[in-house]
């Protein structure tokens, strides 16, 4: 590695230090993804616009990452366009876990295909305890007899 590329590693590792740069960072991932999200959903920044009853250059400011977003403009934005959104912490240089929603509506109706295979099956559990008891009680009772009787005679 050349001196200059020892000095770009070292400059960019830097950059990472700085407190405002990661934030602006993060400003501009959610821009982005809200930005991606309306694009998909088919509002154009007009009709988003008169959907929140906002001037078109508030959501052009918003969507670009040159306002700073607050939790109720984002969660305004979402509703518009018939979205939620979720907030993750995470531990710094924990990769952040991304599920795609198609994936997450696949895990959630895997999740509710085994509940419903789990109630069967205790369902079933509970009939087999149910009879297996009746039989034992039944033979206990039986043997009581028996024994009864031979005592008699």
């Amino acid at each position: 590695m050349s001196t200059n590329e020892k000095e770009f590693a070292t400059l960019f590792e830097s950059l990472w230090d700085d407190e405002e740069l990661i934030f602006e960072a993060k400003a501009q991932d959610v821009a982005i993804e809200l930005a991606s999200a309306v694009q998909k959903a088919g509002f154009s920044r007009a009709e988003l616009a008169k959907e929140l009853d906002w001037k078109p250059s508030r959501v052009t400011k918003v969507l670009t990452g040159s306002s700073n977003l607050t939790l109720k403009t984002i969660f305004q934005i979402c509703r518009a366009i018939g979205l939620e959104f979720d907030v993750v912490l995470r531990k710094a240089h924990q990769q952040a876990e991304v599920v795609d929603p198609d994936k997450r509506q696949a895990i959630y109706q895997e999740a509710v295909h085994n509940l419903h295979k789990s109630r069967q099956l205790l369902q079933a559990a509970t009939e087999l305890h149910r009879r297996v008891s009746q039989r034992a009680l039944a033979t206990r009772n039986y043997t009581r007899q028996e024994a009864r009787m031979k005592l008699v005679a």
